[in-house]
């Protein structure tokens, strides 16, 4: 893989980072979305307004690959609040789980990821919020989304 492709895959998964970090600076949680990176190098970023967060999650994968059926992506990463998995679980639970796959990758074995991203909400003083990240955890599968 070219360097290109990890300053492609590295960009989107930084501001999908960001936006999960003010969704919790702002309102203590966030709501899975999508980042798409398409064809011509634009980010697109994709939700919906269902409640529940699985059901949200399966409606934002669903529609992921009816997109990807009928226009290029890129790079996509799948952004979800949840727990770190037991058997990976370190000192912190919460975590920013990005679910990253990318078309440059589509003939490797191991072709997608799921990065935990663990946090901490912290408050200073009596008021502001911040979110302290901790060290990504990876864990590599065969894409689900992007395939031949």
């Amino acid at each position: 893989m070219s360097n290109n492709h990890d300053e492609r895959a590295m960009l989107v998964l930084e501001k999908a980072v960001e936006r999960a970090k003010d969704q919790l600076v702002k309102k203590k949680f966030f709501r899975p979305f999508l980042m798409i990176l398409n064809n011509e190098g634009i980010i697109e970023i994709v939700e919906n307004e269902v409640a529940d967060n699985i059901k949200s999650y399966d409606l934002l994968g669903n529609m992921l690959k009816e997109r990807i059926l009928k226009e290029g992506v890129d790079v996509l990463v799948l952004a979800v609040d949840t727990l770190v998995p037991e058997k990976l679980s370190q000192d912190v639970s919460s975590s920013i789980r990005l679910h990253l796959e990318e078309k440059s990758q589509v003939d490797k074995i191991v072709s997608a990821r799921f990065l935990y991203v663990p946090y901490e909400l912290c408050k200073i003083g009596e008021g502001e919020v911040f979110v302290r990240l901790h060290a990504p955890i990876p864990l590599g599968f065969p894409a689900e989304y992007i395939v031949k």
